[in-house]
């Protein structure tokens, strides 16, 4: 289709995503857009978890882009995904590298660890993005789908944008993900999460064939779902 790196992870998303419920009431909350300034890459902080293709393609791309990566000033290691375990789930995930964030902004989470995914660059940007801008692509062709839909998670077969009471990220023992990061965040002086995480929802929406921001704008026009909680992690 021209327009991911991740031609197998995209055909099992459309596979996974073709009859998924988007709940336009939660698209309803205020957010603000994240600047780099502010946050630093702070979503990076755990890696990504990515299945077996989205990692044979990264690795691939880390070996045959490795003086691009090198130009930007990113050290990678030599296998730049490996396995993981979450609370019982085994996966994949790119390495992590050591970032001083408690040093480079405000309010950061005291659970969320200082590490960085190993495609961070020092100024916070992602080298993925900036690779694909360098190859005349879309900026988000080079990365993983939960990148750059974040704080959008795909979840059990369902769209959501989860707040702090409904982030399934939270335990006893740590205070959620999506909700703790600054562009998951609600923000009374901001605009609706419908308007603000537009081109993440086309992007989307181009990838299963559907017009995800006319469905995140059905709240508008009085289509309100109930807001769901999932209780198993089924992330891609």
């Amino acid at each position: 289709m021209g327009f991911t790196a991740f031609e197998e992870s995209a055909a099992g998303l459309r596979e996974h995503l073709k009859h998924a419920k988007l709940y336009p009431k939660e698209f309803e909350r205020k957010l603000s857009r994240c600047s780099l300034d502010g946050c630093h890459g702070m979503c990076c902080y755990g890696g990504v978890s990515v299945d077996d293709s989205t990692a044979a393609v990264l690795q691939r791309l880390a070996t045959d882009r490795a003086s691009d990566f090198r130009n930007m000033e990113l050290d990678l290691p030599a296998k730049v995904v490996g396995p993981t375990e979450w609370r019982g789930t085994p996966g994949n995930i790119t390495a992590l590298k050591p970032r001083p964030f408690r040093s480079l902004m405000r309010d950061y989470p005291a659970h969320f660890e200082e590490t960085a995914c190993v495609f961070l660059m020092n100024d916070s940007r992602c080298g993925l993005q900036v690779l694909a801008n360098r190859d005349g692509k879309h900026p988000w062709y080079y990365k993983p789908f939960s990148c750059w839909l974040l704080p959008i998670k795909i979840w059990k077969s369902e769209i959501h944008l989860y707040t702090d009471e409904t982030d399934p990220f939270r335990f006893p023992d740590y205070e959620g993900f999506t909700s703790r990061t600054c562009c998951g965040r609600t923000s009374e002086s901001g605009l609706s999460a419908a308007e603000v995480l537009k081109p993440e929802l086309e992007y989307l929406g181009r990838l299963l064939g559907r017009d995800l921001v006319a469905e995140a704008n059905g709240a508008a026009i009085g289509q309100h779902e109930p807001q769901l909680k999932s209780d198993a992690k089924q992330e891609l």
